[in-house]
């Protein structure tokens, strides 16, 4: 790849002299003096780490080579060999080491995976398919032939692990620090920076252009918050494609995330490792590789991200805000950190981490999804109101992001809550069924005992239909929703699939919700219990081969299901035994033989 001109790791010798740059403050590139102290062998990639010692009146300010510094390019002779990317902790912090350029650029070796619209064409410059399978075959080496190893770590196990200090720093924005911390392990990360984003959204550069050692930026998310590690770039070459960091981000191979122009704060000396403080200023391009050598990716490619807002209302003081953010199209990372970035914002919204209750509001719109999907939904907790009352939106997120039906770019998300202190619970405190003797067929009039949280008790009454199959010992159910829930058996069990995008969402939207009364009759058939069981008939009842949506579809028509949707989350569970006369129909049992 045309770097302009380079050194290979081999031609150099202990005691060689160069110089790097970075940018240490704004945005302006400087330089500061690296000797060579020796070329050290490797197995696996890279096949060599460059010792240097960095040197000069900006190391000494800095307190050595600094996180963040990592991708800075280092020229000797004025032949570019490679980036700084690795140092170590509680360490003399001038010496560090170098990715060998040759290294780095193999991280083209690997195809890309863009994400683009529906009906687009890919943005971006630099060559097309074609050309790229011709340098793909050129430049494979060490048996990779191009293969896509998904960022996994080509290293050998024997091999001595690389020092601590390669991680550039990862800093977040805009959400409470134990939901960052959170953030922070998920991405595998031991440490966050806190801050790096500015009041206003991250605008969109257009034709770019960028110079070796500028400070980017690699976002995972931006807007009102802002995730994302600062580095610097090593080379960009012609048909801008540009590589950086000198080590992996994340380590995930194939991405799309976007790169951004950075300022720097200012550098922290520490005696663990110094560290860059920067903010990204405008999105110029996307990260396409992020590998065990560098990072890589296209100038003025820009990828799709999703879209994500947040309408947040704390009942109790009468205040609301709204929240927006885009995130990474990563739908085996989406799900975790969206939601963990909604849980954030409402710590910081809400003031308080505690007990609750909040009524929320998951809505996605996407391709294949017409006017979108509502799933709406009332949560109590007695410990952490906004961590619990966000569980459920992400399992609902990841089943949707990684549906194996459609791709669902673009993608938005619409999280509305309202949130209070006030405990808003309703207890089940009792049952009466109505009447002295019951029969298949009748419909029975079911008095429910209620209570609101410290509150006078109330009484409901609600009709329950008894089947015409129904005979002998009987249960009538009253429950909350998702207490004893009824399930997807058919799928458990193996009878039925979800077998399309648009049932999937069915199915979903079939889910009991906790702010539901629930009032079920339960029986069994009189035909299953083998008086009258033919041997043609199927074992397995049509009703065990319902899905969720259909069983509940059937059971509410037929009067054997009844659900009151109520302003509180509804907690108990009491059952009532009822004893049957069956029917005359055919599934009644056999009448007794008359005497004579």
């Amino acid at each position: 790849m045309p770097f302009g001109p380079t050194l290979g790791a081999t031609s150099l010798r202990p005691g060689m002299k160069g110089y790097a740059l970075t940018v240490v403050s704004g945005r302006e590139i400087v330089p500061f003096p690296v000797e060579i102290v020796s070329v050290i062998p490797k197995k696996g990639s890279p096949k060599n780490l460059i010792m240097i010692r960095a040197s000069g009146p900006i190391i000494a300010k800095t307190g050595g080579i600094a996180a963040g510094m990592s991708g800075s390019p280092v020229y000797v002779n004025g032949k570019l060999i490679g980036a700084i990317g690795y140092g170590w902790n509680f360490s003399e912090h001038n010496l560090g080491l170098v990715t060998p350029l040759e290294d780095m650029a193999s991280v083209w070796d690997w195809p890309e995976k863009k994400v683009t619209l529906p009906g687009l064409p890919s943005q971006g410059a630099g060559p097309d398919e074609e050309d790229n399978k011709e340098e793909e075959s050129e430049n494979a080496h060490n048996g990779t032939s191009g293969k896509d190893t998904s960022g996994k770590d080509e290293r050998e196990e024997d091999e001595v692990p690389l020092p601590k200090g390669e991680v550039s720093p990862l800093f977040i924005d805009g959400i409470s620090s134990r939901k960052a911390t959170e953030i922070t392990a998920l991405l595998g990360k031991e440490r966050y920076v806190p801050g790096g984003g500015f009041a206003e959204d991250i605008p969109v550069e257009m034709n770019a252009g960028l110079l070796p050692g500028e400070a980017i930026s690699v976002l995972l998310a931006w807007g009102d918050v802002t995730i994302g590690s600062t580095g610097t770039l090593t080379a960009v070459a012609p048909d801008g494609r540009f590589i950086g960091f000198a080590h992996p981000f994340l380590g995930k191979g194939a991405v799309n995330f976007p790169v951004a122009r950075a300022y720097i704060h200012s550098v922290v000396p520490s005696l663990e490792a110094p560290f860059k403080v920067g903010s990204p200023l405008r999105i110029v391009g996307t990260v396409t590789h992020d590998r065990p050598q560098a990072i890589g990716g296209r100038i003025g490619y820009f990828t799709p991200s999703v879209s994500a807002t947040l309408n947040f209302q704390d009942t109790d003081r009468n205040a609301g805000a709204k929240k927006r953010f885009h995130f990474v199209p990563d739908p085996f990372m989406g799900a975790k950190l969206s939601t963990g970035i909604f849980t954030g914002l409402i710590d910081d919204l809400w003031g308080r981490k505690g007990q609750g209750t909040a009524v929320l509001s998951l809505t996605v719109h996407g391709r294949g999804m017409g006017q979108g999907w509502t799933r709406k939904n009332m949560f109590f907790s007695d410990k952490d109101l906004a961590a619990d009352a966000l569980k459920e939106a992400a399992d609902l997120l990841d089943i949707i992001f990684l549906n194996p039906f459609a791709e669902v770019y673009p993608f938005g998300v619409t999280v509305s809550a309202e949130f209070t202190e006030e405990p808003r619970l309703m207890f089940i405190e009792g049952i009466e069924v109505k009447g002295d003797s019951f029969s298949a067929g009748d419909t029975v009039e079911v008095e429910v005992n209620l209570r609101p949280y410290r509150k006078k008790q109330v009484k409901k009454i609600f009709k329950i239909v008894i089947p015409k199959d129904a005979g002998g010992f009987c249960e009538i159910l009253v429950r909350g929703g998702g207490i004893e829930p009824l399930h997807q058996s058919a799928v458990v069990q193996g009878w039925k699939t979800i077998a399309n995008f648009r049932q999937m969402f069915t199915e979903m939207s079939a889910l009991e919700t906790n702010n539901e009364l629930i009032i079920e009759f339960n029986y069994e058939k009189i035909a299953k219990r083998g008086k009258e069981r033919k041997d043609t008939e199927d074992p397995v009842s049509k009703e065990e081969q319902e899905l969720l949506s259909e069983m509940k579809k059937r059971r509410l028509e037929d009067g054997t299901l009844q659900i009151f949707k109520s302003e509180f989350v509804v907690e108990g569970l009491l059952r009532k035994i009822v004893n049957v006369k069956p029917g005359d129909g055919k599934n009644s049992e056999q009448p007794d033989k008359e005497d004579g």
